[in-house]
Parts: structure tokens; sequence; C-alpha cells
């Protein structure tokens, strides 16, 4: 069994110097004492942004996507040596609390992934562009993973410490969700879901995968596994 003191909290993030002190307390009032902020190449202040000595912030120096940001905050953990991570989206669009559930499933499963499914939850408004995008991006993650995960696309999950050493993260931008899963699935690592809530705003709709983001995810995605199995 792991503690909190064991797990860090990655926060890939990208000219979200508005959110960022708040989610940080939030997480600190969860009793989750171990932050890692990436900072992916931000024009805003959020380099300037001062933390206490629990949040660790990594600076990338352009802007590179969220897959290489979820990287390097891996291989950071990976480095000092954590036993899980759990990654979470910077934009605010994630209920913090549920990394409680995220950790609870961990530490009743054992799981090595474990990924906030939005689907699972009636109440959450997930707009339809952000349904067909994850549909479709499930199509291309299953037929590759052999294994059926109905929210592909998601932000918040959790890496046990065998999934932090197991996963080389190759892809730069949001196709990196569907990368960990099929590589998670190819390795025979355990994978589970569990519900999470989701607040879409006009905010956060601007930052994330738009429909045209969402197809041009694909086409990566896809291309990177045609460049795989080529080798």
């Amino acid at each position: 069994m792991i503690t909190k003191k064991d797990i860090l909290v990655v926060l890939p993030a990208y000219n979200e110097a508005t959110h960022l002190r708040t989610i940080c307390e939030e997480i600190k009032a969860l009793h989750f004492p171990n932050i890692c902020i990436v900072n992916d190449g931000s024009t805003d202040e959020t380099s300037q942004l001062i933390f206490d000595s629990s949040v660790v912030v990594l600076h990338h120096v352009i802007n590179r996507g969220v897959g290489a940001a979820t990287d390097t905050g891996l291989k950071y953990a990976k480095q000092k040596k954590y036993k899980a991570v759990i990654t979470l989206d910077a934009d605010g669009q994630h209920k913090t609390t549920d990394i409680e559930v995220l950790f609870d499933k961990y530490q009743s499963t054992q799981a090595d992934l474990i990924i906030g499914n939005r689907f699972l939850l009636a109440s959450n408004q997930i707009p339809n562009t952000r349904k067909l995008f994850n549909k479709v991006a499930n199509i291309f993650t299953g037929m590759y993973a052999e294994k059926f995960i109905s929210d592909t696309q998601s932000g918040i999950k959790l890496f046990s410490e065998k999934a932090i050493h197991a996963i080389q993260i190759d892809t730069d931008g949001y196709e990196f969700c569907s990368e960990i899963i099929i590589k998670a699935s190819q390795q025979h690592l355990h994978i589970e879901e569990v519900p999470v809530h989701v607040y879409y705003t006009s905010y956060s709709m601007a930052k994330g995968q738009g429909l045209w983001m969402g197809f041009k995810t694909v086409f990566n995605l896809f291309a990177n596994l045609l460049v795989r199995d080529k080798d």
C-alpha cells in the first residue's frame, strides 16, 4: 500500500497562470504534499509564479505539447523514486477532489493505469464535439490496444510505479492519451477506469481539443502507429 506522500501530482501547464495557484492549494488541502508543474513554454505569467517548497516547477523552453509535458513529469517522478503519479489538467476543468477517487481505486485494485472517465457520470455536460472526437479516438485506440476504454482522451490519470517505468511517451501532443493506453495494454499492465467530474467553460473549450484539433490528434496518432508498425 502507498500513502499520499508517495505520490507526485503532475500538472502539465501552458498559459494557465490564472488557475495554477488555486489548483495547487486545493491539492495540498487534500493532503497530497508533492506537486510538479511542468510549464510547457508558457507565454503568460506562469514562469514567474512563486510557490512554496512543496511545488516543483519544471520548464520547457518552447511549447512542445501536453504529451511532452506529461513525459517530463513522469521522468521527474522516476528520478525522484515516487511510487505513483497522478496527472491533472491545469485549466480547471477537473474537480480536484477526484484525485482521491483515483487514489482509492489504486488502493483497492493496485491497477497500473487508472483513467478518470468523464462519461461514467450522467451529471457531466460534455459538448457534442468532445463526444464525437472521443468516440473516434476510442475506435483507433481500441484497434491497436485490443482493449476498449470508453474515455481514452481523459487528462486525469494515475500511473503506478510499474507504469512510470514501463511507459515511454513518444508523442508530444494530445495523441499521447491513446499512446499510453496502447502501450499499457501491449505490456499487459492492469488498466482501470473510475468516474470523474468535468466542467466545460468557454475558457476550457478554447484551450482543449476542438473538433479540428481532435481530428489532427487522431491523424498524428495513426501516423505514429504506422511508423511503429514499419519498424
